[in-house]
């Protein structure tokens, strides 16, 4: 299952084409893109970008709105974007294969109880109770190889099934409810606000909230550059995660501020905004809850070879 450098570059070669080649940054720049997601996990951003905090750090940030991680590593290794939005699975296949890449600030973190972002779902009516009814079923993933099938099956390692005899299929979040009903598959491993969403359809039951029952607390996603533009533009780098920091202060600040944010920019519907489980925003990146996703990961061979927690953290990042 580990993804090799030439998987790794076939997968990162998938439309290239729509953007510029790399090019060479040398000079500080002020202006930038950024590649994000419609997400609520983006709401720092978000909010920087209402308060006009970006401006008030001196930087000219266009925000690019994109469909996920893989297109997100594109712009980034291509030199079209300066800052991007991943998940840590994915930023870990690119490291280990030799890519550059470095997480700069604080993002979403998953914590076990309070801040749960994430549910195996069936229907009402399933013979499914727990990790060993899975075993001969379909489960639906996001993604294969990466964050939320890894979870998938540490979940079901850990609490008494066997994750290989698991049928794991990708299906994008927004479908993987319509083929649940559809009787298409036994499962969905549904990320928020998908996953709330899917809860309150009569006929489906949430099975877990897996992700916390696997680990008490890790980085489910966050902000990263090019350790190379980094280190070439170190001061708006900083100038960037002061400004996605302020966004997360006035997240707590002005909840409803907030929630009007996530409205526009993630297009969340306004009657879900008080509904879905939020991850935890943290300013700082702590090296502990990036290490056990990084232990995971090589356990269960999606990364070609083992890393350290420093090698995916830049040096301008703030510690949790």
């Amino acid at each position: 299952m580990r993804v090799s450098r030439r998987n790794f570059l076939i997968k990162l070669s998938v439309g290239i084409t729509a953007v510029p080649f790399a090019r060479e940054l040398g000079w500080a720049q002020t202006k930038g893109k950024l590649g994000y997601m419609k997400i609520v996990d983006n709401a720092a951003m978000f909010m920087a970008m209402e308060k006009g905090y970006f401006k008030a750090e001196g930087l000219e940030i266009e925000p690019v709105p994109m469909a996920g991680g893989a297109v997100i590593v594109q712009g980034v290794t291509s030199g079209d974007l300066q800052f991007g939005w991943t998940n840590v699975i994915s930023l870990y296949q690119a490291v280990a294969e030799g890519f550059d890449f470095k997480l700069i600030a604080g993002g979403a973190t998953n914590v076990r109880g309070s801040n749960e972002t994430h549910a195996i779902e069936v229907v009402k009516d399933s013979p499914i109770r727990g990790p060993k009814d899975l075993q001969g079923r379909t489960v639906a993933v996001n993604t294969l190889n990466n964050i939320v099938h890894l979870m998938a099956m540490a979940w079901v390692d850990k609490y008494g099934g066997t994750s290989s005899k698991v049928k794991f299929v990708e299906i994008p979040f927004p479908q993987m409810e319509p083929a649940l009903i559809a009787g298409k598959i036994d499962a969905i491993s549904v990320q928020e606000p998908f996953a709330a969403a899917a809860a309150r359809r009569p006929e489906i039951r949430v099975l877990s909230n897996p992700w916390g029952d696997v680990l008490p607390k890790f980085l489910i996603a966050s902000w990263f550059a090019s350790d190379k533009w980094i280190q070439k533009n170190k001061t708006t780098a900083q100038a960037f995660v002061r400004a996605v920091n302020r966004g997360i202060d006035a997240i707590h600040a002005d909840k409803e501020g907030a929630r009007a944010a996530m409205i526009k920019w993630s297009g969340l519907s306004p009657d879900m905004v008080g509904k879905i489980g939020y991850p935890l925003f943290e300013k700082g990146v702590s090296e502990r809850d990036v290490q056990v996703t990084i232990d995971l990961s090589t356990k269960y061979k999606l990364i070609s070879r083992a890393l350290k927690a420093q090698d995916v953290i830049s040096d301008i990042a703030p510690k949790a």
